[in-house]
């Protein structure tokens, strides 16, 4: 199967699985900001620190082309560390990751409110999307999806797990943190709340916030999305994996009513 990057030297290419929604020509958000996880997840790794806090800005389109990733160390302290992660085409920045990771400590309070982990529905248990949903964009079908709660082609807060199954970028198996990055920014077109004849929506950043470090391939996004005035939204998804809950996501919307004569050609 053909990966979503392809590397080449320090730098990574992408593929034509990498196209997104609103242009085939274009990279999907989720490839964006699963390649700057790549960097995050290996600093996790090496420190041994647990990574608490991914806050992604997407400051421009990105095309099919060849990036690359540089990484900074804002703050390295004892017990938490501030990395920065910029996405870079040629001399242009892309879009950037700033995150928080901590040290583990010996052990965790008991929450005496907690509700038990549990997850009664399985992704063997949930349905395929409609075809022409799957087909939303080229990374899309490269996605395994089971609906367990609502519907993608229909608007309301929906549940679904995800699994991307190609490779992010080739020779690298694609890890538990990428896959929930990955699958987080689908949170806003599962909870979508509008017709996409007439509307789009975009997120310029997403922010992930972990209380542990999620377990298996299989994401599960439960989400929903509120609108404002003036185009503003917020889409606010849990991630879990098959061990249940693990981490909070929220998406700042940005809703742009489509001109008459697109709306009526599409």
């Amino acid at each position: 199967m053909t990966a979503i990057f392809k590397p080449e030297g320090q730098q990574f290419r992408a593929t034509e699985h990498a196209g997104g929604p609103w242009s085939p020509d274009m990279l999907q958000g989720s490839a964006t900001t699963a390649l700057m996880t790549r960097d995050i997840d290996r600093l996790a790794t090496e420190s041994g620190f647990a990574v608490r806090r991914l806050t992604f800005d997407l400051w421009r389109p990105a095309g099919l082309r060849v990036f690359q990733t540089t990484t900074e160390l804002l703050r390295d302290g004892r017990k938490a560390k501030t990395a920065q992660v910029r996405l870079m085409d040629g001399e242009t920045e892309i879009g950037r990751c700033t995150a928080l990771l901590t040290a583990p400590s010996g052990e965790s309070p008991v929450d005496p409110f907690a509700r038990p982990a549990t997850i009664d529905k399985t992704p063997e248990t949930g349905a395929a999307p409609a075809a022409f949903a799957q087909k939303w964009s080229r990374y899309f079908q490269n996605v395994s999806v089971r609906l367990i709660e609502g519907a993608l082609e229909k608007p309301g807060p929906a549940a679904a797990w995800m699994r991307l199954d190609a490779p992010l970028v080739e020779g690298e198996p694609n890890t538990p943190l990428l896959q929930a990055v990955q699958a987080a920014d689908f949170s806003s077109g599962v909870a979508q709340i509008v017709d996409m004849r007439n509307w789009t929506f975009i997120n310029p950043e997403i922010s992930l916030y972990f209380f542990r470090p999620p377990e298996s391939e299989w994401i599960l996004i439960r989400a929903a999305t509120r609108v404002g005035t003036n185009g503003a939204g917020l889409t606010v998804a849990t991630l879990s994996d098959l061990k249940g809950p693990f981490a909070e996501v929220m998406q700042a919307m940005s809703f742009e009513r489509r001109d008459a004569e697109r709306a009526q050609a599409s």
